[in-house]
């Protein structure tokens, strides 16, 4: 069975609760997946060990400007860890990720609006360019964004069905989504395809 990579790609804490959420979620639902928790800069080389077949979640916060993955959300407080598109590849590149036939999912909420600002779009670019073959010509990968606000796998409360779902921001103090029966997957979009050109 394929390996699902959760990827906390920041020095902070602050993601590991919301892969505590997954990792709980899959248990309660009878735990159907081979997950792996990896983190930056924690393990020696913890995304060497993906395979072809393997599936690769990057994992923050969208942030309200563009081109920005975060750590944490506004309601969290604190200053928050910012990445840019070129941090994130270089990151993973130093992680040990290297070209090979698999998924990577960059899963932060909004990620993938827009076009020159995409935070998504230009990590994919950043990512093919430092790690595909070729010089960054070529990649055996493929890459996927959202364009929505999406929720880690959790059991949603409208329908009792376990899954990653799109919703709309709440306004109250607790921060987080309102989650619809939509399904992530209706928000995904195809960044980086495998072979030349993007």
């Amino acid at each position: 069975m394929p390996n699902v990579f959760l990827y906390n790609p920041f020095e902070s804490d602050f993601i590991e609760n919301l892969i505590n959420r997954w990792v709980n979620t899959e248990r309660e639902r009878g735990w159907k997946k081979n997950l792996v928790r990896a983190r930056y800069g924690t393990d020696e080389k913890p995304l060497a060990d993906l395979e072809a077949g393997d599936t690769l979640y990057v994992i923050g916060h969208g942030d309200v400007q563009a081109n920005k993955m975060c750590d944490r959300t506004s309601h969290e407080g604190l200053d928050p860890e910012i990445l840019h598109p070129e941090d994130l590849a270089r990151r993973l590149k130093e992680d040990g990720l290297t070209d090979k036939k698999i998924k990577i999912k960059i899963y932060s909420c909004l990620a993938a609006r827009g076009v020159l600002d995409s935070f998504a779009t230009n990590a994919a670019m950043q990512i093919k360019l430092k790690i595909g073959s070729t010089g960054g010509l070529s990649c055996k990968f493929t890459i996927y964004g959202y364009n929505e606000i999406i929720s880690v796998l959790i059991k949603n409360p409208l329908n009792n069905e376990y899954g990653k779902f799109v919703g709309e921001l709440k306004e109250d103090v607790e921060g987080g989504i309102e989650v619809t029966e939509q399904r992530a997957s209706s928000s995904r979009k195809v960044l980086v395809k495998p072979g030349f050109g993007f």
